[in-house]
């Protein structure tokens, strides 16, 4: 049986292939970077309808923008959301991660998700962590010219392809872990 640390079942692609450890390094980016994501944060907490202030505007748990790119970008899979021409919504996990300041994700080129973007590019992603720490983000994505590439096969044994996304971001909520725990 193959288990989660099994190279054979283990996405070991590079989300941004080209991308270098300081390109996917926070700390590492220009300050403007950091500090649009910082302006997305704030100006998201503040025009936040009332049931998401009082979850993520507490100010004991609240994540500065180095804060939330390291969070979100420790956790490689992420669950995204996109809403199909005839309104029905779609979910599914993928790989996203932050480079350079840009929110990249993958997917697959004949996923419904896909054909979903070409009519409506609004995308929104989540993934959460330990006690309590948690992320949102709403974007607009678009497919990133000549991205496809080969990825592992599916489980009947088919070749499958992938398609690089660049996803603008227009909202985040992010928030800590629960005070007192690791």
């Amino acid at each position: 049986m193959a288990t989660a640390a099994d190279p054979k079942t283990r996405c070991s692609q590079p989300i941004v292939p080209a991308a270098t450890t300081d390109e996917r390094t926070a700390v590492a980016w220009p300050a403007e970077a950091l500090a649009r994501l910082q302006r997305v944060l704030d100006r998201s907490r503040a025009r936040a309808g009332q049931a998401v202030r009082d979850t993520f505007d507490q100010a004991d748990r609240q994540m500065n923008a180095l804060e939330f790119i390291e969070f979100w970008n420790s956790s490689r899979l992420k669950a995204m959301a996109t809403v199909g021409a005839n309104s029905v919504p779609h979910i599914a996990p993928v790989h996203a991660e932050f480079v350079n300041g840009r929110l990249r994700s993958t997917i697959y080129e004949n996923a419904l998700r896909r054909r979903d973007l070409r009519h409506n590019p609004r995308v929104a992603l989540t993934t959460w962590g330990a006690h309590g720490a948690a992320a949102i983000v709403y974007g607009r994505a678009s497919e990133v010219a000549d991205s496809g590439r080969e990825t592992r096969p599916g489980a009947t044994g088919t070749a499958r392809r992938t398609v690089a996304l660049d996803i603008e971001i227009t909202r985040i909520y992010a928030m800590k872990p629960r005070e007192g725990t690791p």
